[in-house]
């Protein structure tokens, strides 16, 4: 196990595994999918039922804390850099259902459309 894996509290996975996952979960409220982008980016194109929640808003701390802990969440960014961070915070906030798309939406472009 590497170290980075070792300490890792969420799951990484592959745009291919979102997509079955959102497309199992298509009508349940209880998946969120959470575009962490810009609204600049996330107006230029996102995936499709994504929530924005911009990682460099100054009130993302607070806005992050009304999330429903119970939810299960698919986050993503441009590459993958601000939703790890996301997701760290997510689980130390005590969320238990955090899923990071691996090469963010880049890697979902390029596997996914």
């Amino acid at each position: 196990m590497s170290e980075n894996k070792k300490y890792q509290t969420f799951k990484t996975i592959s745009p291919s595994d979102a997509l079955k996952l959102i497309k199992e979960h298509k009508n349940d409220q209880n998946l969120v999918i959470l575009d962490v982008r810009t609204p600049w980016e996330f107006s230029d194109n996102h995936i499709e039922g994504a929530v924005n929640l911009d990682y460099t808003d100054p009130d993302f701390n607070e806005q992050i804390k009304k999330l429903d802990k119970t939810k299960y969440y698919i986050i993503y960014c441009k590459s993958g850099m601000r939703s790890v961070k996301v997701c760290e915070i997510l689980k130390k906030l005590g969320f238990t259902h955090v899923y990071n798309i691996k090469e963010g939406f880049k890697g979902w472009k390029s596997k996914i459309d």
